[in-house]
């Protein structure tokens, strides 16, 4: 029996509104998608209005950030499926630019959730081996596990964003770990170049000495790969636009979102 794919969708935005990219992302992704819930910390009424009908709306405090979405999400689908185990559930938040939608959702099709895995668009190496958090997805029976099921129902709405980084975003993934599930990512370019062997390694160490070559494949994927991340999954990550901590050559992709009118625009105020 193949299983229904249930969304998860952690939004926010500073003045309460529902973007362009993410509508057109919700309305295409219904073919894919048997059920999807919308969590939001302060979307406008009038906005609300603009999401399809068919998708269930909660409006929660503006405390936490999206691992606290992400288990009011969980708690509805728990409470509204009970024990019925042929589910996948897929956790998106609003830090990506929806470019291409369809580019997106072929991804998906392409994963087969397995009950001993957990799987993600991207893989980092930075802090911690981890699944970022802005996408990942498992199927509802990962659940039986206690240890796995009061993670989730102790995840509390912190202030400090590195605390939800440490505790959610790197503790999730070291709790799958520790449970024998494994870390699964469709990206593969900063893993394939992570050092496998200790040839690898020493090769590795040889050129950063002499040559003073980066480790690129700890540095997070969406940004430091965004011309592959973006060619495959046809994302961008808004932290790149709006603050591009690392200084970053983004003019190309500057090129392609000028070329989709009000992308940028989106993506700077949200």
């Amino acid at each position: 029996m193949k299983k229904k794919n249930n969304l998860i969708f952690a939004h926010y935005h500073s003045s309460g509104l529902i973007r362009k990219d993410i509508l057109d992302f919700l309305k295409k992704s219904k073919t894919f998608f048997h059920k999807i819930v919308l969590i939001s910390t302060n979307l406008k009424k009038k906005e609300k209005k603009k999401i399809p009908k068919n998708i269930k709306v909660i409006i929660r405090k503006n405390i936490g950030y999206d691992f606290f979405s992400y288990k009011i999400g969980l708690d509805y689908f728990l409470k509204k499926e009970k024990k019925k185990l042929d589910i996948n559930l897929f956790f998106i938040n609003s830090s990506v630019l929806f470019v291409n939608t369809d580019k997106l959702i072929r991804s998906f099709r392409n994963i087969k959730i397995c009950k001993d895995e957990i799987w993600g668009l991207t893989k980092s190496y930075e802090l911690a081996e981890h699944l970022q958090s802005y996408f990942f997805c498992f199927s509802i029976s990962i659940l039986k596990n206690k240890l796995i099921l009061n993670w989730w129902k102790k995840i509390r709405p912190y202030k400090k964003r590195q605390t939800i980084v440490d505790k959610y975003e790197l503790g999730m993934s070291d709790l799958m770990i520790k449970n024998n599930i494994k870390l699964q990512s469709i990206f593969k370019k900063n893993i394939d170049l992570f050092p496998k062997n200790i040839v690898q390694k020493i090769t590795q160490r040889y050129k950063e000495i002499f040559y003073k070559q980066k480790k690129i494949y700890k540095k997070n994927p969406t940004n430091y790969f965004w011309k592959d991340f973006y060619a495959q999954f046809g994302l961008v990550k808004i932290e790149l636009i709006k603050l591009n901590p690392k200084k970053i050559d983004i003019k190309k992709l500057t090129m392609i979102l000028n070329k989709r009118k009000g992308l940028i625009e989106e993506a700077k105020n949200n």
